[in-house]
């Protein structure tokens, strides 16, 4: 923690803090360490890899989950029944998606006619590449 000498004659004391006495600036050490730690962890060029493409494939799950599907808090309290619900968040997730690829491909085909183990295969991993699964507990 850092606290000033003195600051009761200065003319900045109003935008600085609202506190009678003195400014207090807190620091978390060991939270400190931690982000350093995570910032050496991300100068190696895999980790920051790694890093980059979670943006991408997860927290923009998270994102769409949010946003456009305007789920923005749980309804249920514990642990336990927030998993449930956040599964079945997900779940629908991947309905909505799964439906979409479904359309997609229904649409290609209307123009283009494959065969039908080429247009399961392609629907397949489009679905493993797009859907969502919660961590194990």
């Amino acid at each position: 923690m850092y606290e000033c000498e003195d600051c009761t004659d200065c003319p900045l004391k109003a935008k600085c803090t609202k506190a009678k006495g003195n400014r207090q600036v807190h620091w978390n050490t060991v939270f400190e360490e931690m982000k350093a730690k995570a910032k050496t962890a991300l100068e190696c060029e895999e980790k920051a890899a790694i890093y980059a493409r979670r943006k991408v494939e997860v927290e923009s799950v998270f994102g769409h989950i949010k946003g456009n599907r305007s789920f923005r808090r749980f309804s249920l309290r514990g642990l336990d029944k927030v998993h449930i619900e956040f599964r079945i968040v997900a779940l629908a997730h991947n309905i909505l998606k799964v439906a979409g690829i479904r359309l997609l491909l229904s649409e290609k085909n209307r123009k283009n006619t494959k065969a039908s183990g080429e247009k399961r295969a392609v629907f397949l991993h489009l679905l493993h590449l797009g859907t969502y699964q919660t961590a194990p507990k």
